[in-house]
């Protein structure tokens, strides 16, 4: 089985055909159904929906969800990047969760004669496990696992900067699926049986996304000022290493939930700084205080050759 057919099966066919199901079950049981259904439960059913619309955005939640994961998965592939069992089996069990709420919502709702009479929300359950199973299969299926981190010993980039040559370096990586989720979560969890109101979604999906837009791209520079380092669309939060404040730059290869997960992330016992948006190849600069600073962006290999011949410039120079 070829690397691409395993990411697909775990990214598109395992949540694709969980939400199939879910919606050849709804349309062969909607004579059975009330309509409408209820769908949300405190001690008793205490919220309806429509069942035409209720089924319409858990089917197209899940649609978008599915798309988003196995074009990441895919993107990741073709780049030679790692995907590591949980990235994976977290993004399966997310794209196979609308599916999980559509057929609890069914179940609870089948053969009763008004939304008023549902079972109870509690019938979620099961369905949640399932969709954390598939979850699980999907992890041990399209996972690929990522080579080992770090450079080789003695390999120090270089892209052959002469003395007195000027140069300047950008790089950049964007992760859209991160606008995705923290607005399609909250929502989610609003389709849950007893799950959060409407417009308390709506409000959470909303905050979510004006966030991730400061965070969800970040960019890197390298002139002979030193390294620069900017998130979001409008630049900020930045950071600024002169070269006098580097040792040395090399590059690594970062997973997604390594080292703090995706954002700005501190380690104390390492010293270590993340600025993620992504897992994959990142640039790595270590301090003369002795801390390491790793940046997720494309193209690690010519920042930190870039990085090093300026380094090298500036202790050869005489002043």
């Amino acid at each position: 089985m070829t690397k691409l057919i395993r990411v697909l099966l775990a990214t598109a066919v395992l949540p694709g055909a969980a939400l199939a199901v879910a919606g050849v079950l709804e349309n062969a049981w909607a004579h059975r159904l009330p309509d409408p259904v209820a769908t949300h439960w405190s001690s008793a059913p205490n919220g309806h929906n429509s069942l035409a619309a209720f089924t319409g955005i858990s089917l197209g939640l899940g649609a978008v969800a599915i798309l988003l994961l196995a074009t990441s998965a895919v993107t990741a592939l073709r780049r030679g990047r790692p995907l590591p069992r949980p990235t994976v089996g977290v993004g399966a069990g997310f794209a196979a969760l609308p599916a999980a709420v559509l057929l609890s919502v069914v179940v609870a709702n089948l053969d009763a004669p008004d939304w008023h009479a549902a079972r109870s929300g509690v019938v979620v359950v099961p369905f949640l496990l399932g969709a954390a199973v598939i979850g699980v299969v999907a992890a041990l299926v399209g996972a690929l696992p990522a080579p080992p981190p770090g450079e080789t010993p003695g390999h120090r980039p270089t892209v052959g900067l002469r003395p007195g040559e000027r140069a300047f370096w950008s790089g950049r990586a964007v992760n859209p699926a991160m606008l995705w989720a923290l607005a399609l979560i909250p929502v989610a969890i609003a389709l849950l049986p007893a799950g959060l109101p409407w417009p308390t979604g709506a409000w959470i999906a909303l905050v979510g996304l004006l966030v991730t837009a400061l965070t969800y791209r970040l960019s890197a520079t390298v002139d002979a000022k030193g390294v620069t380092v900017r998130f979001g669309l409008l630049g900020v939060p930045w950071r600024h290493w002169a070269l006098a404040a580097i040792r040395e730059a090399t590059t690594r290869e970062l997973t997604t939930f390594g080292d703090g997960g995706l954002g700005l992330r501190f380690n104390p016992v390492t010293g270590t700084t993340a600025y993620k948006v992504r897992g994959g190849p990142a640039l790595a600069l270590t301090l003369e205080n002795g801390r390491t600073v790793l940046v997720s962006v494309d193209d690690p290999e010519t920042g930190a050759g870039l990085v090093n011949d300026l380094l090298a410039q500036r202790i050869t120079r005489i002043d």
